[in-house]
């Protein structure tokens, strides 16, 4: 829902120093080409691979290293796979421009079926005549069918070199499981108009479009005002998705433009212009396509007026995936095989050891020889429905020889793993880059990384595979249990609602236990959970004695809303698409808020049966050993109840009384050690509270003594007053200390920061010797009136 003039202004952009052949990229234009197996008749060195002109880097100078170069030879060729047959609108080829331009003059674009060196047999969509420095050329191919995009220089002898080709379709296509890359990441925004309207609002995951609600960021009525977020690292930018305050001045939003890049330079304003917001309807929910466009920093401007800016949910989706929370990692640990070993300290099994460590000298990387098309394979003991794949590469040197690498997943050992599908190809490989390859439900039980076409070392210092959906973690609490349940009807007295909640997951609707409706337009189903939850996962049990394909396409819904049956809440939690006989479907609403979870089955007249409905709140696992309170007091202090219901922790808090430092200290009854004191009290008079003195950025951080996998933070906030200047606090996990530990991966951000709120940050095993809580991007006073650290496992 871009602005016509936005559109046209990104097509200028794609279109300049271009020879033009009678196409415009279309609007919401898509980079079907972007990270896809790439091949080459040939290489000239092994600098000059066929995966640099997919990765998404125009840089028109051989040299720096991201073009494709073939060696001097009859007719070259080079050829991306685009995974499935496409139909095409256009082909964007960018030149070299530091010397010898003039060679991709006369190049065809070739767009079939017909793969790698057959390409030529495809069907003809253009010819490249403009062949200046670093020229853009946009050759039309009208619609042209086919999986495979070959260009070619015919009739001749020549070198064949590529700096980006760009394979358009259209339209902004959906992503199956593509992440929202914002959420709980550091914000900052122009000023803020009070206590509720932090920057930190819009990227929390509520998407409530009610400002006095609490969920929205709101900058006070000023000249141009901004906000942005920090994405943590440089992504590749699928779509932005804002959603709209509705309970008033919805038109404030109208004309805000969306900018992605690198550069907080005038608050990111001098960054690409992605699109504009057109629709400004009461809790509009607007998609600005980006397709592709790459930064690390997304910001929304207000340009050329006075206004306020707010915004009540800012999601940024990525081409690439994150996993989710609670994600399961199917490698840990299991066997390995490489095709060399460069050394003892190489061995395979090095790259799922857990251990994220880029420096191959410290002995967790796996090596191979130098060799042709080196490979490494790990098996997950069966068959496996894998969501993505995250490679960690060298950190000390070296970190080029991974860029091309392609993950294979499947279930055969033919070719050492190389024959099964190709689920991507790893383009970004800076010093100890992490990619996470999205495989979207790729099937199989071996995961191959291999190399492809050239000689070269093959090294992986961690390789995580993802199980698609989300792995409910033992002794996870179901909410929905024994709640007050309804539904839109009732087949008869044995199936009424409330049997989805009852505990028991008989699946033979017979027995008693399914709740049916009757046959009748859209039915519905609805649990009341009693109050707001941040809801993990909903489990759904299918019928299995008959019907069971009526569950098909049903819909989860989570909120607060029982308008129209649920479906006035902000956000889709997901559908069902597995409908076997007595099937159990997972799912994932990665931490959706909301008092009420609605199924129903939209746009057709059927009836809904449904044998179990589990609601999973988000939270941590509960740990071996039996169930203990989170926080021993010593004898004198009163107990508190466990930080979380799902939190039970028989482990010990490793925090408490170990050394803990902070930025500064407001005065000596603030010190850091308040913090790790074993007390909750949330009342700062009664000197068990950290504080600091009002100041940018302030931190607080914890030594554990060793390095330990963090399974939870647990952070107590002051309970008499200020309690809001908690919200958007940081916890960092990792091995830089104290002053360091902004430098540490985040484990996440505290969003609930009401008056004593208890928080508890998952962690999911991230490993660190130091806990680190800080306010990012604003002048702020920290006060801890307690922080616990869990540990799942014992020291590393």
């Amino acid at each position: 829902m871009t602005l016509p003039w936005a559109l046209l202004l990104l097509g200028k952009v794609l279109a300049q120093d271009t020879a033009d052949q009678g196409c415009l990229v279309p609007p919401a234009a898509y980079n079907a080409a972007l990270g896809r197996p790439a091949s080459q008749s040939s290489v000239f060195a092994n600098v000059s691979i066929a995966a640099n002109a997919v990765d998404g880097n125009r840089d028109g100078v051989w040299q720096h290293g991201s073009c494709a170069r073939t060696l001097t030879e009859r007719e070259p060729w080079w050829s991306v796979d685009l995974g499935g047959r496409r139909a095409v609108a256009a082909v964007v080829v960018k030149n070299r421009q530091d010397c010898c331009w003039h060679r991709l003059r006369g190049a065809q674009v070739h767009v079939g079926d017909a793969p790698a060196e057959r390409g030529r047999d495809n069907p003809i969509c253009g010819t490249i005549t403009d062949a200046g420095p670093g020229s853009l050329s946009t050759v039309c191919c009208q619609g042209l069918p086919g999986r495979y995009v070959t260009l070619l220089i015919p009739g001749r002898e020549d070198t064949l070199v590529l700096c980006e080709v760009e394979v358009v379709l259209h339209g902004c296509l959906p992503l199956p499981g593509a992440p929202n890359v914002a959420r709980g990441r550091a914000v900052a925004q122009l000023s803020t108009l009070n206590g509720i309207s932090l920057a930190a609002n819009a990227v929390d995951g509520n998407g409530d479009a009610n400002w006095e609600r609490g969920s929205c960021a709101h900058t006070e009525k000023e000249l141009e005002p901004w906000w942005h977020v920090d994405l943590g690292h440089r992504h590749t930018i699928y779509a932005v998705t804002i959603t709209n305050r509705r309970d008033c001045c919805w038109e404030n939003l109208l004309g805000a433009q969306v900018h992605v890049g690198d550069s907080l330079a005038n608050h990111g304003k001098r960054n690409p212009v992605c699109g504009a917001i057109l629709d400004t309807g009461p809790g509009s929910t607007s998609t600005i396509c980006c397709n592709g466009l790459p930064g690390r920093y997304v910001s929304i401007i207000i340009p050329g007026r006075e206004d306020f800016l707010v915004l009540c949910e800012v999601e940024v989706t990525a081409q690439s995936c994150v996993p989710p929370p609670g994600a399961q990692n199917l490698a840990l640990r299991r066997p390995a095989a490489q095709s060399s070993t460069a050394s003892q300290a190489g061995s395979a099994i090095n790259a799922v050891d857990g251990n994220w460590d880029g420096n191959w000298r410290h002995g967790s990387c796996s090596q191979t020889k130098k060799e042709p098309e080196p490979w490494w394979t790990v098996d997950l003991g069966r068959r496996r429905t894998v969501a993505a794949v995250v490679v960690r590469n060298r950190l000390d040197c070296c970190w080029h020889r991974l860029k091309g690498a392609r993950v294979h997943i499947g279930d055969s050992l033919a070719g050492h793993g190389t024959n099964n599908p190709v689920c991507g190809t790893i383009t970004d490989t800076g010093p100890g880059s992490t990619s996470t390859i999205c495989c979207r439900g790729l099937r199989g039980r071996y995961v191959t990384v291999a190399v492809p076409g050239r000689e070269e070392r093959l090294s992986l210092c961690e390789v995580e595979v993802v199980e698609q959906g989300c792995a409910v973690l033992p002794g996870a609490q179901n909410v929905a249990l024994g709640r007050p349940a309804t539904q839109s009807s009732v087949l008869d007295a044995s199936s009424v609602a409330a049997n989805a909640v009852d505990g028991n997951r008989d699946s033979d609707w017979e027995h008693g236990s399914c709740a049916h409706t009757m046959e009748e337009p859209e039915p519905w189903w609805r649990v009341d959970l009693g109050r707001r939850h941040v809801v993990y996962a909903v489990l759904v049990k299918n019928r299995h004695d008959c019907c069971w394909e009526r569950l098909k396409g049903a819909e989860v819904r989570v909120g607060d809303s029982l308008v129209d049956r649920g479906r006035r809440n902000p956000v889709s939690c997901g559908i069902i698409t597995d409908a076997g006989p007595g099937s159990l479907s997972t799912v994932c609403c990665h931490g959706l808020r909301g008092r009420y979870v609605s199924i129903l089955i939209p746009g057709r007249e059927d009836v809904l049966v449904l044998c179990e409905v589990e609601v999973i709140r988000q939270g941590c696992a509960v740990l071996p050993g039996g169930e203990l309170p989170a926080n021993p007091h010593p004898p004198q202090a009163p107990r508190h109840p466990p930080a979380h219901p799902l939190l039970a922790i028989a482990a010990p808090n490793v925090a408490r009384e170990q050394r803990a430092m902070q930025s500064s200290t407001s005065n000596g009854s603030g010190a850091a050690s308040k913090a790790v004191d074993g007390n909750r009290d949330g009342v700062w008079q009664h000197g068990s509270c950290s504080h600091t003195r009002r100041e940018w950025e302030p931190w607080w951080s914890v030594d554990l003594g060793g390095r330990r996998a963090v399974a939870a933070v647990v952070v107590k906030n002051r309970q008499d007053c200020c309690w809001h200047r908690l919200r958007g606090a940081q916890v960092h996990v990792g091995d830089a200390p104290a002053e360091r530990g902004r430098d540490n991966p985040i484990c996440g951000i505290i969003t609930d920061a009401g008056p004593g709120s208890l928080s508890t940050v998952c962690c999911q095993g991230l490993p660190g010797r130091y806990v680190t809580v800080l306010i990012p991007g604003r002048e702020e006073q920290l006060a801890l009136c307690e922080v616990e650290v869990y540990s799942v496992f014992p020291e590393l």
